[in-house]
């Protein structure tokens, strides 16, 4: 799944998106959604899996914005809000291999989720 507002995000600016949590993650619970692709903060976020989904936060290949990412929010598994960044993935059968890259073209977050039952 992917579209614009984060679901889940600790960005200082703009962050999560609460009523649009309320109306879409119960259907993605229903239907078994494993990854949700968003933008709309101007860095990169991994959040830690919620309800066994996993979110991304890719919103620095345009405008950065550093120092955007809220430490203290305690959902991010990995962030980058110094260096813009892309995110590449592999898909194969039921798995997801992904990098996240940045400009300088250093990967500095990697790893394998797994499609949800």
């Amino acid at each position: 799944m992917f579209f614009h507002h984060p679901l889940y995000s600790s960005g200082d600016r703009h962050g999560s998106d609460l009523r649009l949590r309320d109306v879409l993650e119960p259907l993605f619970l229903k239907h078994n959604v494993s990854l949700v692709l968003t933008g709309h903060d101007h860095f990169y976020g991994r959040v830690k899996p919620q309800h066994d989904i996993a979110y991304f936060v890719c919103g620095s290949g345009g405008q950065l914005r550093r120092g955007n990412i809220d430490k203290d929010s305690g959902i991010t598994a990995a962030g980058n809000d110094q260096d813009q960044a892309f995110l590449s993935a592999e898909i194969n059968g039921d798995q997801m291999w992904f990098d996240a890259i940045s400009r300088a073209g250093k990967v500095f977050d990697s790893g394998v989720i797994t499609r949800r039952k």
